[in-house]
Formats: structure tokens, sequence, C-alpha cells
């Protein structure tokens, strides 16, 4: 760690602002007392996306059960978390203000065309790992964390690179569907590098975490017998939530405005059965990258009065419990956290057969209905088109969404990281002990 870094750590600390750069040596100290946990995701500020919301939660789920927590992220900006951290949990950014000439001249030369492709992509994948990675292996090596708990590819791959040779145990945890995350180049880092790290790297993982037991059938043979499935939850707000006796007619949608989540067939279905129901609306609660685009979309569509996309929405309960549809549009998931929410709100689900994840949950004519991908927006709408104009179906779909997501408990969630905590621990105390 450099000099400067170190004083801006201390600087920060003194400020009341959370640590950034490396890790300090009293937060090591601290580390030796009692089981010592570090999650690590790569961006964290201001992040309001599920499985931030997940990191945060489990962290505080941790630090309430006794362990000591500390989470580290990667941010270039400074600030806090989005979502809130229990005051117990320890909060370290590792990135360094500014990073070292070394790293600026890599990317410099990574975005350069006239630099041959190969050599842009390594030095690429260099100028966006090489600190990350630098950084974790000194807080691993220093602290000492007895399991060290990663989110995602972007802090799975630096983390597991990090701690090889440490003897530091890590639980990369996958939140979405392991064939998209780890072989697909529109996720993540485009970088092929960055891809082929992506799954050598899982070798020094301890256990390898997904979300339901089939994402494990993905993995190679000889990581398999690692896999531990552990599902989200629905947090108790929703589970203990009274849905509203007669709800408004709007279908409602949940996530980020992107791509993967197909809302722009949502849209396109919308548009055909709009004009016979003028006292519907469709709500589309989020922001990113295709908000704009589909803002236009709907005004060229003509139904931009009842296409709605206020952004973001806190407080999503009181929705779920006063509309009446929601509509799951996505290409996969890894949980479906919204749709989840919805069901225990009893709100009916329409998505896509083939959507990953929410499948797993959602059952055709059980709770929702579940739409064959080929038949596209016409398809979309025609299952829309059937719940709005039969109240009683849309009632008896509804009636069976808490049931069928009653098994997704924050306790549950949280025993099963104590036991694989608990589990891993243990090993290392034996094997020290035979030692």
């Amino acid at each position: 760690m450099s000099a400067d870094a170190s004083m801006r750590a201390q600087e920060e600390t003194e400020a009341g602002e959370p640590q950034s750069g490396h890790a300090r040596s009293d937060v090591a100290a601290r580390f030796r007392h009692g089981k010592r946990i570090a999650i690590v995701i790569r961006l964290l500020v201001n992040r309001s996306g599920g499985a931030e919301r997940i990191y945060c939660e489990l962290a505080n789920m941790l630090a309430a059960r006794g362990y000591e927590v500390t989470c580290l992220h990667y941010d270039a900006a400074g600030g806090r978390p989005f979502f809130p951290i229990d005051p117990r949990v320890e909060l370290i950014n590792l990135h360094p203000d500014p990073p070292p000439i070394r790293h600026r001249l890599a990317r410099w030369a990574s975005r350069r065309f006239f630099v041959p492709r190969s050599l842009r992509d390594k030095w690429g994948w260099f100028a966006a790992n090489d600190i990350f990675i630098a950084q974790l292996h000194d807080f691993f090596t220093l602290a000492r964390p007895d399991v060290v708990l990663t989110f995602m590819p972007p802090a799975n791959t630096p983390a597991l690179l990090a701690a090889a040779g440490t003897g530091v145990k890590v639980v990369p945890t996958n939140h979405n569907v392991p064939l998209e995350d780890y072989t697909s180049p529109e996720r993540w880092d485009p970088n092929p590098i960055d891809r082929k790290h992506r799954l050598e790297a899982l070798d020094h993982a301890a256990r390898i975490h997904v979300i339901f037991s089939r994402f494990g059938e993905w993995f190679p043979d000889h990581l398999r017998s690692r896999v531990v499935a552990m599902p989200n939850y629905v947090s108790g707000e929703f589970l203990s939530a009274v849905p509203k006796a007669v709800r408004e007619p709007c279908i409602l949608a949940v996530g980020r405005i992107a791509g993967v989540k197909n809302y722009d067939t949502l849209l396109a279905a919308w548009a055909l059965i709009a004009r016979d129901h003028p006292e519907w609306k469709v709500v589309v609660y989020g922001t990113g990258p295709q908000l704009k685009t589909l803002k236009a979309e709907a005004k060229r569509l003509g139904v931009e009065e009842s296409f709605l996309l206020p952004g973001h929405r806190g407080n999503l309960g009181e929705e779920y419990a006063r509309m009446s549809i929601f509509c799951h549009p996505a290409y996969f998931e890894g949980f479906g956290l919204s749709v989840a929410e919805a069901l225990a709100l009893g709100m009916p689900v329409v998505a896509f057969s083939d959507c990953a994840g929410v499948n797993e949950f959602v059952k055709d004519g059980y709770n929702g209905l579940m739409v064959d991908r080929a038949g596209g927006a016409p398809a979309l709408a025609e299952a829309l088109k059937r719940l709005i104009e039969d109240e009683a179906l849309r009632r008896r779909l509804g009636d069976n969404g808490p049931e069928s997501v009653a098994g997704f408990t924050e306790e549950r969630y949280a025993q099963g990281w104590v036991d694989l905590i608990e589990e891993l621990t243990e090993s290392s105390t034996m094997a020290n002990g035979d030692a």
C-alpha cells in the first residue's frame, strides 16, 4: 500500500467516512477476535440493484449473529451504499485515488486501435483488475478472514485469484444463470481474457454458491461437488403485508430498464390491447440505460398515457398490494426477487416459460400464466388480456401466490449461510488441530 493511500484511509476514518485504500492494521487486529467474515463486491456506492441489496442485508444478518464482518468494495467514487449497513459492519473501499500511473497507461493503451487486439485485451484486463487483486491479496494476508464471500463475477474472479496460495477460503456467490454469467460476452466485461479467468478462477473456490440446485449442473464435473444451492429470500415486510381487498386495474413490472429485462416486448404487447382496455395501465418501476428509449417508443405507439415509466420507487410493498397483475418478460433471472415479492402479495404473474429462475416457482395455471417465448409480443398480450378480462382467474392464481414463496424466508437464508460458514471454519480448525 502506498503512503498516500494509507494517509487517506486514516483521514477518512477520522472524518467518519468509510475507509478507502488498503486495509489498516487496526482492522486486522479486530479481525483476530471471533469469526471473521469478509464480503466482497466490486461496485456498491449508490447502487440499488437486487444483488447490492442482498449484499448489504447479508452483512447485517451475519453481524447480528455475532460475526465480525467487513464489507470490501472497489468504487472509484466515494460515498455510501444505497441500502443501510449495520454500524457493526466495517466498510472499506479498496480503490486507490488516484490509481497508479502504470494502470492509467495500461487503460490508455487498451483503448488505442493501433495496438494489436491481443495486447489491448491483456492491458485492458490488467488495468481493470490488477489493483483490485493486489489490494484484496494484501487484505487477505493481513486480516486473515476465516471465510470470504464474494458477489458476482466482477468480484468473484479478482477475489479468487487474490486468495490463491493464502489459505483463505473464498465462496463465490452467483446471483444469475451461470451459463450467462460465465460465457456470455454481453455479461460483465466483454474482454475474452475476463471470460477465461472467470471460469478458471473457480478452481480456487472452497464452495460455489448458486441460487437453485439446477444451476449447479452447468459447472464442470470437477467443480460440482463444491456447489451449494441457496435461494434468496422475500423480506418479512412482504410476507406479512396484507393485500388490498379491491385492487386497481394496473399491470406492474419492476426491474432495471435494460435489455435483459425485455420491457420492449411488454410495451409492444400492451400496444396491441391497450385500446380495448382504456381503464387499465401498465406501470414499470426502475431506471436503466433503456429508459429514454422505452419512453420514446411508448410515445411513438401512442400509449404514453397508459404505459408509465416513473423511475425508481421505494416501498414497493404498497404497489404489490394494490395492483392487479405482475408481468415479468425477462430473458433470464437468477432468482427473480420482484416476482417472488409480487407472489407474496397475492399478485398473479405473467412471464415467459423459459425464464430461468422465475420458472422455478411460477407455475402455469397455479400462480400465474407462463407464455411460450416463440409467440413474442402477441402471446404475451393474449395472456395479459386473459387476466384483465377474468377477475375470478386473477383472484384464484393470486391466492396461490403467498404459499408458493412461503419457504423463502430471511431466517432460512441467514441460517443457510451460518451453517456453511460453520462447516468451513470447523474444517479449518480440525485441519489445524491435526497438524
